[in-house]
């Protein structure tokens, strides 16, 4: 009947499984992984290095779901995700992964026996959903509408004048290409836990500074040593999470010798480095709301909770990776800066 009006009984599009797949192979646990990818791949999943989004680099135009590199391997693997196997069916698809020893995941038998097939446990991704489904309501809404319910409080600690260089570089750049300020981060499962759960408009601190004391390549969580304060500027998030295909920014900043020969050996420019080979390539946007230099100025961990002391060390032994804020601990450690600032 033309008069019969139905709601849309399928809210859901392929992004959701392309996110939980996403999520799940960077970090569930090796046992968890293995049943995401075909059994010719179960011995390889401990070394995975990379996960693309829709990349079409390797396939002659054809935009794979995603792409996975596994370390010490150059050629890259594709990977379709469909709701269902009957969807596979456009001969693109179905060649790249042919040619490139790509596999299917689906929620249900294949009908291609020629492609290797994954199927997925619908009740791990419910439990997935029931778990994240705060974070993809705000995501949801923030993308939508440029907002978001409750506002996410995170840190960044960097030591070593070779950090704060590349910041000042990385803003002199942006500024020069009218461009967003951007960071980035290496692999790893510590890095991409926190990551992932960047948010649009989450607030970060980033604070450079100097240990005292007998702290020297790494920060003593339980130390209560003054952290001696360099600089620190107030953020905002503008695009939480991407991969960069392009950006060589940060390789190219890296003064490491060995680091810089290894390459040049094998890439006479460091801009035709593969994404694979970077050291780099999880990025997120962000504005500066407020920045500060100090001299001589300490924020004292003796005062600190004993979560913020772990996490402030726990983000400069990982390279600067994020850590997220309670509201006390934010609330503690922007009004120590404030104090700083008189």
């Amino acid at each position: 009947m033309k008069d019969k009006k139905k709601i849309n009984r399928n809210p859901f599009n392929e992004k959701l499984i392309h996110r939980y797949y996403f999520e799940s192979l960077y970090l569930e646990n090796l046992t968890y992984k293995q049943k995401l990818v075909p059994s010719n791949l179960k011995s390889k999943i401990s070394k995975l290095n990379l996960i693309i989004p829709e990349d079409t680099v390797l396939f002659s135009g054809y935009r794979s779901d995603f792409t996975i590199y596994f370390k010490g391997d150059n050629d890259g693997i594709p990977v379709e995700i469909k709701w269902s196997s009957k969807e596979f069916k456009k001969s693109n698809q179905i060649n790249a992964l042919k040619n490139k020893n790509g596999f299917l995941v689906s929620f249900d038998e294949p009908i291609n026996n020629e492609i290797p097939h994954v199927k997925l446990d619908i009740n791990e991704f419910r439990k997935w959903l029931i778990k994240r489904i705060d974070t993809l309501w705000d995501d949801s809404v923030s993308e939508k509408i440029k907002t978001k319910v409750g506002i996410g409080n995170w840190v960044v600690v960097l030591r070593g004048e070779g950090s704060l260089k590349n910041f000042h570089k990385m803003i002199d750049h942006c500024n020069q290409k009218r461009i967003p300020n951007f960071w980035a981060f290496k692999n790893g499962k510590k890095v991409m836990q926190n990551l992932l759960d960047l948010s649009i408009e989450d607030e970060i601190i980033f604070i450079f500074a100097k240990t005292r004391g007998n702290e020297r390549s790494g920060m003593i969580p339980n130390s209560k040593e003054p952290l001696e304060i360099i600089e620190i500027f107030y953020t905002t998030i503008k695009e939480p999470y991407y991969m960069n295909r392009k950006s060589t920014f940060f390789e190219k900043q890296r003064n490491d010798k060995r680091f810089k020969n290894t390459l040049k050996n094998r890439y006479s420019d460091l801009t035709t480095l593969p994404i694979n080979e970077r050291f780099w390539p999880h990025f997120f946007d962000f504005k500066i709301t407020d920045s500060f230099q100090f001299e001589n100025k300490v924020l004292k961990r003796n005062e600190m909770s004993k979560d913020l002391r772990n996490k402030l060390a726990d983000s400069s032994n990982y390279g600067g990776i994020l850590m997220s804020l309670s509201s006390v601990d934010s609330k503690w450690l922007k009004g120590n800066i404030r104090l700083l600032k008189r």
